[in-house]
């Protein structure tokens, strides 16, 4: 199937590992020109260069997305190599465990900030020009966290709640002018923060990677009986960013072998 990515610019953020790298080289793969936003610029160099080795394009745009300026400082190093985004992926984001009574002002200001703001000032910077050219997406990576309250991510769930809220406000808002939003809710993912978080288990209990996982999906069944891939997120916003999706618009959709209809 021809995505009709070829010629289209994405940014990323959260690029520099796990669903964000992911993304960034699916997306890479289909034709399009990638603009690769996270902390870690080294990391995001390499990429960049991984991508340029594929025979696409691709720019390291270093940042943190916390930083209210970081949209306006972005768009001006897009616009300085001619090129203009076409696709928004607001990835970034980090879920640390905290139950509710132990949290402070200044963790749920934090975790906002990242989770839920990062994304509402990319949009506000990067979809104006979308409109004027009557065509654009917006793809908001939130979570099944958002939809299954987890006692240990409250600051999470909430944030990722909330960008489900303003995905749909902005569908709804730009739906006429050719710019389509949705989210993506990823389920338990095999990124790097998993795959540290079996390798501390394994330390502390002795288990295997395997009884380790075969624990977790006790706790929190996984009617597929696996944990996803990255690069199955990365197929869904691929499909969510192409010119198949030109009606798709306002959607949330699981990406999470069934998690949600199951349990909830």
């Amino acid at each position: 199937m021809d995505l009709e990515l070829n010629g289209r610019t994405a940014l990323v953020t959260g690029a520099s590992r796990g669903i964000g790298r992911a993304i960034a080289l699916r997306l890479a793969r289909e034709g399009a020109r990638v603009v690769l936003c996270s902390r870690s610029e080294d990391v995001l160099r390499q990429l960049a260069s991984e991508i340029e080795t594929l025979g696409g394009g691709a720019i390291a745009a270093p940042c943190d997305v916390t930083d209210p300026d970081a949209p306006v400082r972005v768009l001006d190093q897009v616009t300085s190599s001619a090129w203009q985004v076409d696709i928004l992926v607001n990835n970034a984001g980090l879920a640390e465990p905290k139950k509710l009574l132990r949290t402070t002002d200044a963790d749920w200001e934090a975790g906002l900030a990242l989770n839920l703001l990062s994304a509402v000032r990319f949009t506000r910077v990067f979809v104006p020009p979308m409109i004027e050219r009557k065509w654009g997406r917006v793809i908001n990576v939130s979570s099944t966290t958002a939809k299954l309250a987890d006692p240990y991510y409250p600051i999470y769930g909430a944030a990722k709640a909330a960008l489900i809220s303003f995905s749909k406000t902005v569908a709804v808002s730009f739906a006429a002018d050719g710019v389509s939003c949705n989210s993506i809710l990823p389920g338990i993912t095999r990124t790097e923060l998993v795959e540290e978080n079996i390798a501390r288990a394994m330390k502390a209990t002795g288990a295997t990677a395997e009884e380790v996982m075969a624990r977790t999906l006790r706790k929190a069944p996984i009617p597929a009986g696996r944990i996803g891939e990255p690069e199955e997120i990365a197929d869904a916003v691929a499909f969510l960013a192409s010119a198949r999706a030109d009606w798709i618009t306002g959607v949330s959709l699981p990406v999470d072998g069934g998690t949600i209809p199951v349990a909830g």
